[in-house]
């Protein structure tokens, strides 16, 4: 309803300043939707009619033509009612009358008989109370990066169907390996069949390409409405299968159903896509000694996976405004950046087809929780039923993409229940029956049922099998020997990584920063425009938050002391963003260095980075690393960096600088045969001159690695000179995904390198080529304390038209060396090649990539760039 008064100018952009209060109004009334609608002869001679909502927002009754013909409760369910005896032909009306979920949240609430925690957020999320009471989007009662704004209406699709006897329903695939090499299709129709009829007649099933089909006649009753079928494929079709992205290629299939009744009155056919893969969660005791506990980490058609991603929330408060253009931008943008996973948070929505579409294309593994977060819930039967229904419907929707990975009953629920976050101990054998009644005995068997192919997990994170084995919720549910983790330190010194854990999987950790000036301003005033303004304030919803924010900056960084305050409040957004960037940084490589080890008392063998948050759901200081409206932070730039499939990473430990190298990508390039495969690792542009790469066929250990042998060199500078003072190399060989590959004393390097102090000095690392291979910088001390820094002239010295469409060929300039530089398109939206990099080369080449159509002399005027010194006066 806030989109349809936007439309027809009632009210402001809900995101402009502090709307999101002024208009709480809108959230506690309630709102009518209302239209005609013409029925032919030809819909009216038709046995069923049928009106399919495939999400009404949230309590609402349907009225047509004056009679009530079905009720709603649940966001997340499609509701398909029988219309036929209020329709006639001609014109008929409709009225879907929604009633305010915050007053029907209160209302549950009051009349529960028990207190269901969190009762309401805390005063900083600005937000309603009681959302955990009903089946609606969470996060729409506020979060901590989110603003309240419970929304009523008509979310997904709403239409009128007709059909004389029967129509497709579902239709849903699981793909199975068989042990020959073969593949099999488990295909499953559902049919909508009315009360007391028996419907004769077909279903098929079909393959696109292979012309494989299977067809079997059957009769349908309304009790008896679904059909299993198994397609074999033999083993020498051509079926190549589908691999998440960096390990081969994203190959998809069309699978055709088709039913047609005995009499011919009735013929129905749905279409979906699959790939071909398996899907497989290996929690194996990691030692000898099972107290040093269980790895847990993903096999994708056999091969190990590393899990290189990030957490998804809803992209806008307003579904509907969440276009196909947004999502591809924001998924692409994640593949760009080396990202093969994507965990759809459980505060949110269950997300639209086109999300999951675009998943499969781009190669993005779904870590799925379901729609339970930060929260206890009611275990009444109506709520129970509720879930039921909606659990079935989701997986049926959801199982058949390739890119889905596995389900997770919840999310942080366990670990809330433990310690006790809301209070939970005061009466604790309550609410742990209520969680084993809604996860462990309603949830997890619908969706074991319901999908045989991936694993389930009762919550994120949790012990996995561990918690099963400790009654459900796990003595310890953030253990580093057992399942995922979601850790955040926001006090700590983030750029050292002996501060982080050293978990199975990190499925959260994260930093805030705030978004861009250009951002900011479309929903400031500006008087606004300013960190300790009161709108900052207003807009910051994490408690402390943005104290942390100045907290962070002082424990790496001097502050920005520009005299003009709204340069300063520039220079202070792009602190943030150097410390977001840097951290995360830190703390996925920390992730990745663990990959291939364990320590004496098990930790390690680290499977997986996914960190805190991709996107935005509007404009305000947040975890995520883009903003709201595309535009990339500088995490997001360093993202493709972390993240990138040959990682060169150092850090100081006990003195000493040490330098892994990993490499945890294997391209799978599948031959004709579906049994065969080629497993090699393939160099990209990233993967140049300096070391040779050796193929080795280790898909199948724990942790496999291809065999690289090549030379690190090693250069000492010091922050006032573009020359090197030293420059040592390092042949190496691994055989693993994660190698140490180089230790030397400091101490001993400065000495060598005649470097004075720490302080004047910082390490750089290159494989081949510096302009186009990997390169990684370490910095010996902070930046407070760094000696010889001068401020750069930097410029863009020439900008060329590439003959491809919108990109850009850029040259960057400098007089020194030059930390964090940052290039920037004000009123253009597109993206650089690379960003907040550090100059030790007088030029670097970059690129520009235009997402709208954008002339030479407009990106020249706009661009701008700057590097740290350029903050200080």
């Amino acid at each position: 309803m806030y989109t349809a008064l936007i439309n027809n100018n009632v009210i402001q952009d809900p995101y402009y300043r502090d709307n999101d209060l002024k208009y709480r109004w809108i959230g506690r009334d309630d709102w009518t939707y209302s239209r005609v609608f013409n029925v032919s002869s030809e819909m009216m001679k038709m046995t069923n009619v049928k009106l399919v909502s495939k999400g009404l927002d949230t309590f609402a009754t349907v009225m047509i033509n004056g009679h009530l013909v079905g009720e709603t409760d649940n966001m997340f369910l499609q509701y398909v009612m029988d219309i036929k005896p209020y329709i006639k032909e001609g014109e008929n009306s409709i009225r879907v009358l929604f009633t305010s979920a915050v007053n029907q949240a209160e209302s549950l609430a009051s009349n529960h008989s028990y207190l269901i925690p969190p009762a309401c957020p805390v005063p900083q999320y600005k937000g309603e109370c009681h959302v955990n009471m009903i089946r609606k989007e969470q996060c729409s009662f506020s979060w901590d990066w989110g603003p309240s704004f419970p929304t009523q209406g008509i979310w997904r699709d709403i239409y009128i169907e007709s059909f004389n006897t029967s129509t497709i329903r579902y239709f849903t695939a699981e793909t199975r390996k068989e042990a020959d090499g073969s593949w099999a299709i488990d295909a499953e129709v559902h049919l909508d069949v009315p009360y007391g009829e028996s419907v004769p007649g077909s279903i098929e099933v079909q393959l696109d390409v292979t012309g494989v089909g299977i067809k079997q006649n059957i009769t349908l009753t309304h009790e008896n409405n679904k059909l299993k079928q198994r397609m074999t494929i033999n083993k020498n079709a051509d079926i190549r299968e589908w691999w998440p992205n960096g390990y081969g290629d994203q190959n998809l299939y069309k699978l055709y159903a088709f039913f047609t009744s005995v009499d011919g009155r009735s013929m129905s056919a749905k279409k979906i896509t699959i790939g071909f893969k398996t899907v497989e969660l290996v929690q194996d005791y990691v030692s000898g000694d099972p107290n040093q506990g269980r790895s847990f980490y993903f096999k994708i058609n056999g091969v190990p996976v590393f899990l290189k991603g990030s957490n998804w929330i809803p992209a806008d408060s307003f579904q509907e405004r969440i276009t196909k253009d947004r999502l591809q931008n924001l998924l692409q943008s994640a593949r760009d950046v080396h990202m093969n996973s994507m965990r759809v948070w459980g505060g949110g929505v269950y997300e639209s087809d086109e999300f999951y579409d675009l998943a499969d294309e781009l190669g993005i593994l779904i870590w799925q929780d379901l729609m339970f977060g930060c929260a206890m819930y009611p275990t009444n039967p109506q709520f129970l039923s509720s879930v039921k229904e909606e659990i079935t419907q989701q997986v049926r929707r959801l199982k058949s993409h390739a890119s889905l990975l596995l389900w997770s009953g919840n999310n942080e629920n366990e670990k809330a229940l433990r310690q006790s976050w809301y209070n939970t101990d005061v009466n604790f054998t309550v609410y742990y029956n209520d969680y084993v009644t809604l996860y462990h005995d309603t949830i997890q068997p619908v969706v074991q049922t319901e999908d045989t192919t991936h694993p389930f997990i009762m919550s994120s994170p949790s012990n996995g099998v561990q918690s099963l084995q400790e009654g459900f919720v796990a003595k310890q549910p953030w253990s580093e020997l057992y399942g995922d983790i979601h850790d955040y330190r926001y006090l700590d010194p983030f750029f050292d990584s002996s501060v982080y854990r050293v978990p199975r999987l990190a499925s959260e950790y994260g930093l805030q920063s705030l978004p861009s000036y250009e951002t900011l301003a479309k929903v400031y005033a500006e008087d606004d425009l300013d960190f300790w303004s009161d709108m900052s304030e207003h807009r910051q919803h994490h408690p402390l938050g943005n104290v942390q924010l100045m907290t962070e900056v002082i424990l790496y960084l001097n502050l920005p002391n520009a005299p003009d305050r709204k340069q300063r409040f520039k220079d202070t957004i792009y602190v943030t963003q150097i410390d977001q960037a840097v951290a995360i940084k830190t703390e996925t490589e920390h992730y990745r260095r663990w990959q291939n080890r364990l320590d004496n008392t098990g930790r390690g063998n680290t499977m997986g980075a996914m960190y805190w948050q991709l996107n935005d759901i509007w404009q305000a200081p947040t975890w995520s690393s883009i903003e709201y409206g595309g535009k990339w932070k500088m995490l997001h730039y360093y993202a493709q960096h972390f993240f990138s499939p040959m990682l060169i990473s150092p850090y100081e430990e006990d003195g000493e600088a040490k330098v892994y190298i990993c490499m945890d990508e294997i391209k799978i390039h599948t031959e004709r045969h579906a049994h065969t495969h080629q497993i090699q690792f393939i160099p990209t542009r990233h993967h140049r001159a300096g070391f040779l790469f050796i193929p080795q066929s280790q898909a199948h250990s724990p942790h496999p690695g291809a065999q690289v042998s090549g030379t690190l060199y090693v250069s000492l500078y010091s922050w006032d000179n573009l020359t090197p003072l030293h420059t040592w190399t390092q042949p190496f060989q691994m055989n693993l995904t994660s190698q140490l590959v180089f230790s030397a004393n400091i101490n001993t390097m400065l000495q060598q390198a005649s470097c004075i102090r720490r302080q004047n000095c910082f390490l750089y690392y290159h494989l081949g080529n510096p302009q186009n291979g990997p390169t990684a910088w370490q910095t010996l001390s902070i930046f407070q304390s760094a000696i010889g820094l001068q401020k750069a002239k930097i410029q863009v010295t020439n900008i060329v038209t590439v003959k491809k469409d919108q990109v850009y060929n850029i040259t960057v300039s400098t007089s020194a060396i030059a930390p964090f530089v940052w290039l920037d398109t004000p009123g253009v939206q597109g993206r650089f090649s690379d960003n907040g990099f550090l100059m030790v080369h007088s030029v670097r080449y970059l690129q520009y990539f235009a997402w709208e159509l954008v002339d030479l002399k407009t990106l020249d005027l706009a661009i701008t760039v700057k590097s740290l010194m350029d903050i200080y006066y």
